[in-house]
C-alpha cells in the first residue's frame, strides 16, 4: 500500500514582500549599512533574501521582508544552555 502525501503549497510572493533598504531597515530596526554588511558576510543570500531591482550592478537592492526576518531570527537564536551562566 502506498502512502499519499499532500504536496507542500508553494510560497506566494507578492511585490509588497520586496522592499528597498531604507524601508526594510526601518521595519527590521537596523541600518542600511548593516543590511549591506550582512549581505556581504553571507547572512543574506542573493536570490533568496535579496535581489537587484533591475539586472544591473548599479541597480538598487531589494530585500525580502519575511526571509530576512527569518534569517535574523535564526542567526540570533540561542539554546537555553548558552544563556545560562554559572
Amino acid at each position: 500500500m502506498s502512502r499519499v502525501t499532500a504536496a507542500q503549497p508553494k510560497e506566494v510572493i507578492t511585490p509588497e514582500d520586496w522592499l528597498d533598504a531604507r524601508s526594510i531597515g526601518r521595519l527590521l530596526k537596523v541600518s542600511e549599512k548593516t543590511l549591506c554588511r550582512w549581505r556581504k558576510a553571507g547572512l543574506f543570500q542573493p536570490g533568496v533574501h535579496w535581489r537587484r531591482k533591475f539586472p544591473s550592478a548599479n541597480s538598487p537592492v531589494l530585500y525580502h521582508l519575511h526571509r530576512c526576518n527569518d534569517a535574523m531570527n535564526e542567526a540570533t537564536a540561542r539554546t537555553p544552555h548558552l544563556l545560562e551562566t554559572d
